[in-house]
């Protein structure tokens, strides 16, 4: 177990002290709270979380397809937003 370096030893003491607190009960104050967060984070993210499993689930299931074709626009979108010269283009 890694000792904590005696400056922040010192500076939870003082802190605790200061809001009339022994060190005990301000670090379970603090550990309570920091998991309080966690779990609010944790419900926050769990519609999101749940949708992605669902997404790779259905692309482990062959949901998805490779023979998509797209029309010549689509294709002129896409190159655009990835940098890369069209056909015509490539051609001149």
């Amino acid at each position: 177990m890694a000792l904590m370096p005696a400056e922040v030893r010192d500076q939870i003491r003082d802190h605790a002290a200061a809001v009339g607190l022994d060190v005990s009960t301000l670090l379970t104050i603090a550990a309570q709270a920091q998991m309080d967060q966690q779990d609010r984070v944790e419900m926050l993210f769990e519609p999101f979380e749940r949708a992605r499993a669902e997404a790779e689930e259905q692309a482990g299931s062959d949901t998805w397809t490779d023979d998509i074709t797209l029309t010549a626009e689509e294709q002129a979108e896409i190159n655009a937003i990835l940098g890369r010269p069209s056909r015509t283009e490539g051609a001149a």
